[in-house]
């Protein structure tokens, strides 16, 4: 069995965020890419996990990002949330 790293990072995007899904069909693990000026982070299953442990994690880091961007909206449409009103 492989060893696995765990590891806590943080990404604070600035002005202009680049994300990306690289995409190799068949052939190996898709990797998402977060990159911006001056840091970028890889997302992927590793190579070692059946093709149904991949897509597991695939649709749980799905519902992470739709309940992050579901809590982003509440953020910005609360007109209490302003700058001036915290």
């Amino acid at each position: 069995m492989p060893r696995h790293i765990g590891a806590s990072l943080s990404f604070h995007p600035t002005e202009k965020p680049f994300v990306l899904c690289h995409s190799y069909g068949t052939e190996r693990t898709p990797i998402l890419s977060l990159r911006d000026r001056h840091a970028s982070l890889t997302v992927y299953a590793h190579e070692s996990f059946g093709k149904a442990e991949q897509l597991k994690f695939a649709r749980e880091l799905l519902a992470a990002v739709t309940a992050y961007v579901d809590a982003v909206e509440t953020y910005t449409t609360d007109s209490t949330n302003t700058p001036e009103r915290r």
